[in-house]
């Protein structure tokens, strides 16, 4: 059985070591595409599109090595190893998609505002948006499913930048479709729309980030799951305070349980581990379990009056 488990978390290493290479060829590709076709046929919207890929290749960089320094092991300097790394990425990645999308806003807002008429972008940027699309969705489904796997906050980062780059590549496809119909205006206002969801996704990536730097602790749903582990384990009473933080893709969590108060020590070493057990086996990324006895006196005293 734990031969079985250790080959389906090497498979899930080698999903997220795949997709993160994939997210970071894929991008190089889409900057180029995008750009060439930009140049050619004079598309802003197609222009703040390749802008965004090419903020992409950073972010993909950025992640392959926070995943690389993330999987060091502890050591003296570092007790509990390196996982935060990742949520430092996931900041890196946010703040360059938030100067990205203020500079595609800014030369969105200048175009509108000027005047002189502009020539529609030539046809062939149409084929651009769309092939656009469909790649960056396709990364997407591959990374989330990597990031998942391996519960990998950076990987996530990247893999929810892919799918902002398909949706900000529908806006460019109807943008520069109007344009064929005498519309010139509707290209700058979908490079602006573009801006504005990297913006958004940017702020929703640094938020999530910064918490995990902050030591937030894990999601209500888990932390009931826990809760609720514990409590049903033979010879805990209750629960006197319980403590859950991430430490990138792993969880800790610190506890005090209440025993007994005629419970020995031995058996309240061995009720901890029966504890500590059912965790890890019922939460994968719970990787640090501190867990300390103490003795229910306040409930014997009330049954004792």
């Amino acid at each position: 059985m734990v031969d079985k488990i250790a080959k389906v978390d090497e498979r899930c290493k080698r999903c997220a070591d795949v997709s993160k290479w994939c997210g970071l060829t894929g991008n190089i590709f889409l900057t180029l595409f995008k750009g060439y076709i930009a140049i050619l046929t004079g598309s802003l919207a197609l222009m703040a599109d390749a802008m965004h890929s090419a903020a992409d290749i950073l972010v993909s960089t950025v992640t392959i090595t926070s995943i690389t320094l993330a999987k060091r092991p502890p050591n003296k300097a570092h007790p509990y190893g390196y996982g935060k790394i990742e949520f430092f990425g996931g900041v890196f990645t946010g703040t360059v998609l938030l100067v990205g999308a203020s500079f595609i806003v800014v030369s969105a807002i200048c175009h509108l505002l000027n005047c002189v008429p502009k020539p529609p972008p030539h046809f062939v940027a149409l084929g651009a948006a769309a092939i656009s699309i469909v790649v960056n969705e396709t990364l997407y489904r591959l990374m989330i499913c990597g990031a998942r796997r391996v519960n990998s906050a950076s990987l996530e980062a990247e893999a929810l930048d892919n799918r902002s780059d398909a949706f900000s590549s529908i806006p460019v496809f109807f943008g520069i479709l109007g344009t064929q119909f005498g519309f010139t205006s509707l290209d700058p206002l979908a490079a602006l729309f573009v801006g504005i969801m990297v913006g958004r996704i940017a702020f929703g990536l640094l938020s999530k980030n910064i918490n995990g730097l902050m030591d937030t602790p894990l999601p209500s749903n888990e932390i009931k799951h826990i809760r609720e582990m514990v409590v049903a384990t033979a010879g805990v009473k209750d629960i006197d305070y319980l403590r859950t933080r991430r430490m990138g893709r792993l969880y800790m969590a610190d506890m005090q349980i209440l025993v007994n108060p005629k419970t020995t020590v031995k058996k309240s070493d061995a009720i901890a581990a029966e504890v500590r057990s059912a965790l890890r086996r019922e939460i994968k990324n719970l990787e640090d379990i501190t867990i300390v006895c103490k003795a229910d006196v306040e409930k014997q005293e009330e049954q004792t009056h």
